[in-house]
């Protein structure tokens, strides 16, 4: 099986050099959105204190396989007050 490996970014770059072996493209896309959510879920304030995390997927050539981009938007971000 192929080994695919998960690079993160949330203002900083955390690179995988172990990875996973998986089946195929479509299950390492399955395996980004779950370890996105695990990230979110163990520190839910990673996108307040950034602009969003990212989950990148490689092959074991390094080639770009995906990327999962998760951000939040505030409504009164980016708004001014009326004059």
């Amino acid at each position: 099986m192929p080994r695919y490996f998960f690079h993160t970014s949330d203002g900083s770059c955390d690179r995988d050099d172990v990875g996973v072996e998986l089946a195929d493209p479509a299950a390492a896309r399955r395996e980004a959105i779950r370890y996105g959510g695990s990230l979110l879920h163990d520190n839910p304030d990673i996108i307040a204190a950034t602009n969003g995390l990212r989950v990148e997927v490689v092959d074991e050539q390094g080639q770009f396989c995906t990327a999962v981009l998760i951000h939040a938007v505030d409504a009164e971000r980016g708004t001014r007050d009326a004059d």
